[in-house]
């Protein structure tokens, strides 16, 4: 097994916010995604509209993974 480590130095570009996502329909599997900016209301995946959720998924540590329901 490998680590994936990414060295940013201090001078190096400040990157976005990054949020865990889940996008969860009925009882199939959820999907999860890595968004870099503002997590906003709504957001377009695989030609879809997801609308945020108050649920969330447990990350252990990290924050907690937010959930997205298809908009319609």
């Amino acid at each position: 097994m490998s680590d994936f480590v990414k060295d940013v130095r201090d001078e190096g570009p400040v990157e976005p916010e990054a949020h865990g996502v889940d996008l969860v329909e009925g009882d199939e599997p959820a999907v999860r995604i890595l968004v870099r900016g503002e997590l906003e209301e709504t957001l377009q995946h695989d030609g879809r509209t997801w609308r945020i959720t108050d649920e969330t998924h447990d990350a252990g540590d990290a924050p907690a993974i937010r959930v997205f329901r298809p908009a319609d």
